[in-house]
């Protein structure tokens, strides 16, 4: 292969089995532009990407894909999820959540339908914009009540969402508000059960009212007229732009289908390089039977983790611990 070959096109000669189609080659080519620049850094994320779209990945959220799926049209009413048709004066890209929408019902919310369908969005609006361009999200929660949430968080459903969006999406999310948080006491343990709090304050902002929308990107400015009505804008009613992505996502069930069996079904060439904390671990080993010197915790409890490379740390260092005979010393 040439020299001057594409990022996606080395990428996928060294780590796919079969020849990459034109589409994965345009969203392989943003893995670069993610991760500014570095290319250790983007093939470690594209590596990412096709994990957990695989078996074994997260297979609650990025398999099944079925738009018209009960719990799906549900959470269409209950979760309010718009992407605005117009980018920022900086190219950012926006998306209001009214979470619940003012139509919701009394009960639960369900994280699974929510961030399933979330992921189904993302991936259409990829598909008809693969252009870079980071994501601000806007979550309105005035209509929040604890009835709505009493259910939402069990299972791993936000955490793994997070996850997704921080080290394997090929675009990434750089900004988080909350806004209409005026009536909300708890903030702090919501945003722990979303899984955004380790992004705060770096990523994440709280607003108390519905104005700050357009003065929160700052220098970046975002036409007011763009803005839903229920914001001051003139781009239609919150409900109409969202009915309209309900329609996309029904109309794009085939494709969506197709796009999950075809990485389901992708298999993977064997990294060309062992991770250096592996070979320490191995060479910490070596030369002993029945004790050994030094055993990290992140290897040897990597079997209970389900993500690998979580390389920016999201769940904190672990600690070292030093084996001697029958004692333990941290």
């Amino acid at each position: 292969m040439s020299p001057a070959a594409s990022f996606a096109e080395r990428w996928a000669r060294d780590n796919l089995t079969r020849e990459a189609t034109p589409d994965e080659l345009v969203v392989l080519n943003l893995f670069p532009v993610t991760c500014e620049g570095n290319e250790i850094e983007a093939a470690k994320r594209a590596r990412r990407y096709y994990k957990a779209r695989g078996p074994g990945g997260l297979t609650e959220l990025w398999h099944k894909r079925h738009p018209d799926d009960d719990d799906i049209l549900s959470s269409c009413q209950d979760v309010y999820i718009v992407p605005l048709r117009y980018r920022s004066a900086g190219g950012r890209r926006l998306t209001i959540l009214r979470l619940p929408s003012p139509t919701a019902q009394d009960g639960s919310l369900s994280a699974k339908a929510l961030l399933a369908r979330w992921l189904m969005i993302l991936d259409i609006r990829l598909r008809e914009d693969p252009t870079p361009g980071e994501e601000v999200i806007f979550i309105d929660v005035a209509d929040l009540q604890p009835a709505h949430i009493k259910h939402h968080f069990r299972g791993s459903y936000w955490k793994d969402f997070i996850w997704c969006m921080k080290v394997v999406y090929p675009l990434r999310i750089t900004e988080v508000h909350v806004i209409n948080t005026q009536r909300l006491k708890t903030m702090s343990l919501l945003l722990l059960h979303l899984g955004l709090y380790p992004w705060r304050p770096k990523v994440i902002q709280i607003h108390s009212n519905v104005n700050s929308i357009e003065d929160a990107l700052g220098a970046d400015r975002y036409l007011v007229e763009n803005l839903p009505y229920e914001y001051g804008g003139k781009a239609g009613a919150m409900k109409d732009l969202n009915d309209e992505w309900t329609k996309k996502l029904l109309s794009n069930s085939k494709w969506l289908q197709t796009e999950e069996r075809m990485f389901y079904d992708t298999d993977l060439k064997p990294e060309a390089r062992t991770r250096t904390r592996h070979r320490s671990a191995v060479r910490g080993l070596r030369g002993t039977i029945a004790s050994y010197d030094v055993v990290t915790r992140t290897h040897s409890c990597r079997s209970l983790h389900r993500h690998e490379d979580l390389d920016d740390g999201i769940h904190g260092a672990y600690r070292t611990l030093k084996v001697t005979g029958e004692k333990f010393y941290k």
